[in-house]
């Protein structure tokens, strides 16, 4: 009976002893983390440190210290330690250590490795709305604009809330010559992040896009990759004045072109205000209703059953002149004054744009 107790006695201490343990490593992961969001990556580099030392096989250690590495720009050590929770063949962990692998590679100027890494990580966990835009970042910086529309919108088919894919959809479609769609695109990214430097950028690209700005001789600064990569894109795209007008995938092009003309001219002859902001929501709609026509076909594809209905829908809503206040709050100085002193209409635009709910008119 003694030794029973005796054994008793020590299986307690050690089940005490590891759930100690694992405190430890839980406490000093958060604290990793903190750090780590404070922008304290080589403290919180320490904190993880310390829980390895402890425990060893923390997937979440190794895949917390590959993020700090990553912000360090130690792009070595973020695929060592990235590569480590990948073959433990962590699910919980997988896809965010193929991302920041990849991302590792592709800043050591290894795209085409990146890119398979990316492949891997699809076979191995399925579709995945990170690795699919990731994967559409690496063809977009090799200059590969079909693979970059194929993955930005697989992503956009998996998740429509992060705005990211939805601005790498606006530069890839541009670059393509489909100008039109890469309006709306804009437009969706803009509702999603209103307010950042990159908004304000693409809001000046969207307005080069719908001819309400000349296209300038110096590339707006895009997201995503370096100004020098941008003059090494295709010549269909960003530096042409003249867009193209074929039709392209069920859609004319010169149809929507001439009604942009049309209602720019018409402003001019008419000498209304012209000032940029009220061209452009003019411009807008009247491409809206330039595409009303062109929708009568049964078309499948998204622009049509996603994109145009979308933004039709605000259009004939009560709140297209607060839409067009909330997504140029970055680029007009005026249209943040005016959000800030029409909070009932804003709330009253989120509200709809958010629930469907209708609570008054603008």
């Amino acid at each position: 009976m003694k030794k029973i107790l005796i054994i008793l006695f020590l299986i307690s201490i050690v089940i005490l002893n590891t759930n100690g343990q694992g405190n430890n490593v839980q406490t000093l992961i958060h604290e990793g983390v903190a750090l780590h969001d404070s922008a304290e990556y080589k403290k919180a580099i320490e904190k993880f440190e310390q829980a390895l030392k402890i425990n060893p096989k923390s997937t979440l250690a190794l895949y917390e210290i590959s993020l700090s590495y990553l912000e360090l720009k130690d792009y070595e050590n973020a695929s060592k330690y990235s590569t480590r929770v990948i073959n433990s063949n962590d699910k919980n962990l997988s896809v965010g250590a193929y991302a920041v692998k990849s991302e590792a590679m592709a800043e050591m100027k290894q795209i085409d490795n990146a890119i398979a890494i990316l492949q891997e990580g699809l076979i191995k966990n399925g579709d995945s709305y990170l690795l699919h835009f990731n994967m559409a970042l690496n063809y977009y910086k090799k200059g590969d604009i079909d693979k970059t529309l194929e993955h930005v919108s697989r992503a956009i088919e998996l998740d429509k809330t992060n705005s990211g894919a939805f601005l790498l959809n606006a530069y890839a479609q541009r670059d393509k010559g489909l100008w039109v769609r890469s309006i709306y695109s804009f437009q969706l990214f803009l509702l999603l992040e209103p307010d950042s430097k990159r908004s304000k950028n693409a809001f000046e690209e969207m307005l080069q896009t719908m001819l309400v700005k000349p296209v300038t001789e110096k590339p707006v600064e895009r997201s995503f990759i370096q100004q020098q990569l941008l003059r090494n894109m295709p010549e269909n795209s960003v530096q042409q004045e003249m867009p193209p007008l074929s039709t392209e995938e069920g859609l004319n092009r010169k149809i929507i072109y001439n009604a942009i003309k049309f209602s720019m001219d018409s402003l001019k002859a008419a000498k209304k205000d012209t000032d940029v902001y009220f061209v452009f929501t003019e411009v807008n709609k009247a491409i809206l209703s330039a595409l009303e026509k062109e929708s009568g076909a049964l078309k499948s594809e998204s622009f049509w059953t996603f994109h145009y209905p979308f933004f039709k829908s605000i259009l004939n809503s009560n709140h297209y002149d607060t839409f067009c206040r909330y997504i140029s709050v970055s680029y007009f100085p005026e249209s943040l004054e005016w959000w800030e002193n029409n909070k009932t209409d804003a709330e009253n635009f989120i509200n709809w744009f958010e629930n469907g709910e209708d609570n008054g008119k603008n």
